[in-house]
């Protein structure tokens, strides 16, 4: 009986000796884990804090500063230049913060001093900065073989000298014809082969006809 007692004592106090040794663990553990969660959420805390926080290094990774977004260029829609001149073309431009670029050139329609084509066109969107080419009208071409046109004068009633000097002094080739008049003295032109204000080329012949007396 003493045996069986004993033997009952000795596995109690191990039996208690464990499960007090168990609870023991248990309880060290948790506080373990506990300290290492608070030390980790403090640390995620103070890298959030640090990357909300202006002039740190954030975004990129790689330790540089965010880009200036006022250093981005801006979008800009290409007004339409043709018919301003080339100084009112060139203050539309500049206060859009556009770059002028013109040059000269013939054009058909356009008067001289007046824009008549650009590049780009009107309502592109370019950025700031950008290049805005336009040609600006010096009147039409002259053709190498392009004639000269002048306007045929009065020369009825004046002498044969002064009608031949006013039609050579405008350009004009002189021809002569003879004849009789009843209404104007001998000398004097009494007809002409072209109309008074006819257009013709530069050089062309007019024939003067000088009265020879009645």
């Amino acid at each position: 009986m003493i045996n069986k007692g004993l033997i009952i004592v000795l596995f109690a106090v191990v039996t208690f000796g464990f499960v007090f040794g168990f609870f023991n663990y248990n309880k060290k553990l948790d506080e373990m884990l506990g300290k290492e969660i608070v030390q980790a959420t403090a640390a995620d805390f103070e890298l959030t804090q640090r990357n909300e926080t202006p002039g740190t290094d954030s975004g990129n990774g790689n330790g540089e500063e965010p880009a200036d977004q006022s250093e981005v260029s801006k979008e800009i829609t290409v007004p339409s230049l043709v018919g301003l001149t080339e100084e009112e073309a060139v203050s539309v431009l500049d206060e859009l913060g556009l770059i002028a670029d013109a040059n000269e050139d013939n054009d058909e329609e356009m008067a001289e001093g007046e824009i008549f084509s650009q590049n780009p066109m009107p309502d592109t969107k370019v950025s700031t900065g950008s290049i805005i080419r336009f040609s600006v009208s010096i009147g039409k071409e002259q053709g190498e073989n392009e004639e000269e046109q002048i306007i045929v004068p009065n020369l009825i009633g004046l002498s044969k000298e002064a009608a031949e000097a006013q039609l050579k002094e405008a350009g004009f080739t002189v021809d002569y014809e003879y004849n009789p008049s009843e209404h104007y003295d001998e000398g004097y032109v009494y007809s002409q082969n072209y109309k008074v204000s006819a257009v013709v080329d530069k050089g062309t012949t007019v024939k003067i006809r000088i009265s020879t007396g009645n």
